[in-house]
């Protein structure tokens, strides 16, 4: 994560707000997603699990997109088995799950652990029992602040509307420069589809000098602080 002030508020900022959301209330299972590949919802995931760490949170990393595992290959994950063999119900949990030390450097930091995708390629999803897989991820949340699981693009693969209905909230992700306004709208309604409910939309990678000044009044404070 960035050292940068600004970036590690905005983090706390989408902490802080979905601590308060009404859906995770009595849930903490987080869904990331995005319309579109690249939109940055696997950097986003990483970043929140750090931000819940530092806030004194132990939090789960899944990583849910079986077909290109960019999560796995952030954290450095070897083959193991992980999510799909545990929705599978051929892996425990205690067999998927590893922490991942050296990411939230603080003495009060909860931690954080990490699923990979698992070994299985993603068409065994369709022999899922969804029903059980909720109750499965119920349990594992039971253990962990929040738990977070980094999804496929919601119109690349139907994976991201299978894991929504196993998690309490979701969350969208969208990249400003590549944001397509239609078919951020057709991921919403898949999404609502589902039922699960969509507790907020990030911007991700905003650049002033390309898309216009941000509403950041507060900006010079981080700067005078500093002096």
């Amino acid at each position: 994560m960035s050292e940068s002030p600004e970036f590690a508020d905005a983090y706390d900022a989408l902490f802080g707000a979905l601590r308060l959301a009404r859906p995770l209330a009595s849930g903490n299972s987080i869904l990331v997603a995005s319309a579109e590949p690249d939109e940055g919802k696997t950097t986003l995931s990483l970043g929140l699990a750090i931000t819940a760490s530092l806030a004194g949170q132990t939090a789960l990393l899944i990583d849910g997109d079986l077909r290109r595992s960019s999560l796995t290959a952030a954290v450095g994950s070897a083959d193991t088995v992980g999510l799909i063999e545990v929705l599978l119900s051929e892996a425990e949990a205690v067999e998927a799950i590893r922490p991942i030390t050296g990411l939230a450097d603080s003495p009060w930091a909860g931690g954080v652990s990490f699923m990979a995708g698992g070994r299985k390629p993603p068409i065994f999803l369709g022999a899922v029992d969804w029903s059980k897989a909720r109750t499965a991820l119920r349990s594992i949340s039971q253990s962990f602040g929040m738990v977070i699981l980094d999804s496929p693009p919601i119109l690349a693969a139907n994976d991201a509307l299978l894991f929504a209905t196993i998690v309490d909230a979701v969350v969208l992700v969208v990249g400003a420069g590549n944001a397509n306004l239609d078919e951020i709208r057709r991921a919403k309604e898949q999404l609502e589809a589902i039922g699960t409910p969509i507790v907020g939309a990030v911007l991700n990678r905003f650049e002033p000098k390309v898309h216009g000044p941000s509403n950041q009044p507060y900006r010079g404070y981080y700067r005078r602080s500093r002096t």
